[in-house]
Formats: C-alpha cells, structure tokens, sequence
C-alpha cells in the first residue's frame, strides 16, 4: 500500500515522495517525472520503528543550484507514544545517505511537521520541537504533553550538514503543519500559533540578518480553540510575491483564506476570501504560484457527509476564478494533505486514494488554461 505523497518542482523537474508499509518494515520513495510517466523509482530509506502520520509525513526538496537532495522521516526514539525524532536523507553524488536527527535534542519527546526548501546552495528546515515539553518525565503515554511545543529552524550546508540551529517561537500549536519558502533571499516561515488563551491563528517570521523576526499574525481570525486541530497553513513565492493560504473556524465558520505579498513577505494585502461555510470547507490547504502575479488555491470540502477537493485560481488583485471540484475524495485522516504543483503548462495533484483494505496514490493533471 503507497501512501502519504509529497510534491516538489524545481523548475524542469517533477519530484514525489511518498511511503510503503509492508510487515514491519516502512520503505520510503521517491521518483521524477519523465514524460508524463512517474519514473526511476528510488529507494531513499527502510525502517522499523517509524512514527507514520497521515498529517505528519515525509517531503522531499531539491536544490537545482547545487543539484542537491533532502528528505526526512520520523523515528521513534522511545516506547512513549509521542516520542519520535526527524532523521534526514541527503542525496549528492548520485546516492541517498542518512544523517540521523536534524535536532541537537536528546529528549524523547516529539519532533515533527517538518518543512524544507532550497536556500543558497542548501535547504532551510523548520519543525516543530517538544524538547521543552517535559513529555518524558511524564508518567502516561495516553496522551501529549503539557509543556508548549516550540518552532525551531536549521540550515543545512550543500555537503547536507547542519551548520546553524535557531528558536523561531517558543509556543506554538502542538500539531499543526509548519511552511517555508525563501523570497528574495530571505527564508520566510507560516505556522499556527497558540496564545495563552488558546488563540491559534497564523503567524509568520522571516530570517533577517541572523535571525528570525518578532513572529507578526497574518490575520487576527482570533480563533479561540482548546486542542490543535491539525490543519496548518502552506505558504508559496515567486520572486518578490508571496502568498499564504490557510483554515479557520473562528465563530464556529469554517473558511479558507489567503493574503499576498508584493514585498518578500514584509507587508501582507487585505485577507481574500477563498471559500465558506457554503461549501463546508474542511481545510488541509495548498497554494501555488501560476504566474508571477496568480495562484491556485486547493482545500477539501464537506457536503452531505461527503468530501471534495476543490481548486480556485486568484490573482495579486484579488480578483478570483470559479470554485472548481476536481474530485470526490474521503474526509478520513488516510487521505491526508493533497498537494499541488506548477509543472510546466500544467497543474499536478497528489493524494492518498484509500478503501477498506487498500491505500494508492492518485495524480492529476489539469492543464493550467483550464483553471
């Protein structure tokens, strides 16, 4: 059974990632897209004892300057539930190789939600980090921890070592996707926050000088809400554009929203609704640029008990194309995150497809005049 894909373009190139259980043994993916073919299908690693995740799972990036590769997985470092590591994978040369934790942390508590992306002639990484939640001094395994997940960075060198480690912010939402990009040279971080009165709206930091920013909230949803609803914001850039999608259901209304940028991520337009509660909107959001000044937009929907995936294109202006259902598709946690990717003149998606006893990856193409 393949699950748990993850897609990355890097301008000629189409890259998947995704995961394979058999026995006791996971087996993580990849492979290229070679005319119009899913090929060379490589092995990157195999293991026992991974932590899989429907919403927490491996990705893959590729740096096209220095024709370099980084993927990860979950590792469980104890017998407590919530006690795992990110182990990172790195290509050159022509072969994967393990490098073991991204962290300097010996807690056995959790590390997840991984995101990367090239920066320079490396990657910039950002994860969410329990080392401050006290998990292992704990005496339950029932349930998490009540100390505050933290967000922390690192970036890795085009030799795939990790060279500088910083804290973005020290209290954030225990379970939600982090997202990064790098507009203008500056690597750019959007997350779910948490207050301490259980405010979790979306914040985002950028890495100037050497350092991250005062994190600054994108929008105040002011969406008060007592656990981690894992379901975090994804942000995209083209060149100086940047732009942000992400879910809410602050006064009890599920919607899908997002802002642009036209300055690195400094400064953020007014928020654009994407869809509401007439369409029953779910979350697990994407967004990718189309054009410099135009993005897609990919959420799921809930209507009759029945899930959807729905794309709608928006430009810098606020201007918006018509909601378009481009498949029925279950609201179940097997289905995890569709993702969307600019490849060429098209649009590539991604997800899980599962039934009772099976799981498979579904792709798609839409040919981007049709959006």
């Amino acid at each position: 059974m393949s699950s748990e894909p993850f897609l990355y373009s890097s301008d000629d190139d189409l890259f998947i990632s995704w995961t394979e259980h058999k026995s006791d043994t996971n087996y993580l993916y990849n492979a290229k897209l070679i005319n119009s073919r899913w090929d060379n299908k490589e092995l990157i690693a195999n293991g026992k004892d991974w932590f899989v995740n429907w919403a927490d799972f491996p990705s893959i990036s590729h740096n096209k300057n220095s024709n370099i590769m980084i993927s990860h997985h979950l590792q469980k470092s104890s017998d407590l539930t919530f006690s795992y590591d990110v182990n990172y994978h790195f290509f050159k040369d022509g072969k994967w190789s393990d490098r073991e934790k991204l962290h300097d942390d010996e807690t056995k508590t959790e590390h997840g939600f991984l995101s990367s992306y090239p920066y320079q002639d490396g990657f910039i990484t950002t994860w969410l980090d329990g080392r401050n939640t006290n998990y292992d001094k704990s005496h339950s395994d029932s349930d998490h921890a009540s100390g505050p997940m933290s967000l922390r960075s690192a970036f890795i060198s085009s030799d795939g070592d990790v060279y500088e480690s910083h804290l973005v912010d020290q209290m954030v939402c225990d379970c939600c996707q982090t997202s990064v990009t790098v507009s203008g040279n500056i690597p750019i971080v959007v997350y779910r926050d948490r207050s301490a009165e259980e405010k979790r709206d979306i914040s985002i930091s950028r890495f100037i000088g050497n350092s991250w920013t005062e994190p600054v909230t994108i929008n105040d949803d002011n969406w008060i809400i007592n656990g981690c609803p894992v379901n975090g914001p994804n942000i995209a850039s083209y060149d100086d554009r940047v732009a942000v999608s992400w879910f809410s259901a602050s006064n009890g209304v599920p919607k899908v929203s997002m802002k642009f940028s036209k300055d690195n991520g400094e400064n953020f337009s007014e928020k654009i609704m994407i869809d509401d509660i007439n369409n029953s909107p779910t979350g697990r959001v994407d967004v990718e640029f189309i054009t410099r000044d135009e993005v897609v937009v990919s959420w799921l929907s809930s209507f009759e008990g029945k899930g959807s995936l729905h794309l709608r294109k928006i430009n810098i202006n606020g201007n918006q194309g018509q909601i378009k259902k481009i498949s029925n598709i279950s609201l179940e946690r097997s289905t995890g995150f569709p993702q969307i990717e600019k490849f060429r003149d098209k649009l590539i998606i991604a997800y899980t497809e599962s039934g009772a006893e099976y799981k498979k990856i579904k792709t798609l193409k839409l040919p981007l005049s049709s959006l």
